[in-house]
């Protein structure tokens, strides 16, 4: 439950950030808000006691994002949003998957080309984990929260077209810096198991601001 209050409170936060940023661009016009949403094409790369041959899941993903021009072409990017990732893998005769549900904040740095509807990023985020499934079938759902790192870090980088002065399209790769999997649980395990979700996500972007 304790859990689930933090992950209520980093909601709450998220909407009071909202709607500071859009107050605080209405008196700079080097703020720019997006509300944002997608698919994440999201698998693992494991080893060890998790060493089975991974395979894609689609999850999605969707939040609001900001920017802040620094100078000529660069803006620093950040934003809140939810972060779906996971892997299908098989066992035996069973295909099974794992899920994992994350509140996600990016801390990046942007280029946008002169006179291009083109823009790239890249940089770290900072990731609460809500929780962890596994589903061993389409009805159950076993829950290994516990075994995984609440926060986690990764490093991500995409490329962006803006199709019009509000609507834009991203491609985006993600993976996590390092195994997520919790330090006392991983000691119990083969020293060379390791678990680090990554995804390639594509999201639209609308613009707030005018």
């Amino acid at each position: 439950m304790k859990h689930y209050q933090i992950s209520l409170l980093l909601s709450l936060f998220a909407l009071l950030l909202v709607g500071s940023s859009v107050h605080a661009q209405k008196k700079s016009n080097g703020i720019n808000i997006y509300l944002g949403g997608g698919v994440n094409l999201s698998s693992a790369s494991v080893a060890g006691y998790y060493d089975q041959t991974s395979e894609s899941t689609s999850r999605f993903s969707f939040g609001f994002f900001a920017d802040k021009k620094i100078k000529g072409g660069l803006s620093a990017r950040s934003g809140f949003f939810y972060n779906g990732l996971g892997r299908e893998y098989v066992e035996g005769n069973k295909s099974l998957q794992d899920e994992f549900n994350y509140f996600t904040i990016p801390l990046q740095a942007k280029y946008s080309f002169k006179e291009s509807p083109f823009s790239l990023y890249a940089g770290p985020q900072l990731s609460y984990l809500i929780n962890a499934t596994s589903k061993p079938d389409s009805d159950t759902r076993l829950l290994m929260t516990d075994n995984f790192q609440r926060l986690n870090v990764s490093a991500a980088g995409g490329l962006l077209c803006a199709f019009t002065s509000r609507f834009s399209m991203g491609f985006e790769y993600q993976s996590s810096i390092g195994s997520n999997l919790d330090k006392e649980y991983a000691d119990n395990l083969p020293s060379d198991t390791k678990y680090q979700p990554n995804a390639y996500s594509l999201r639209a972007f609308y613009k707030l601001s005018k």
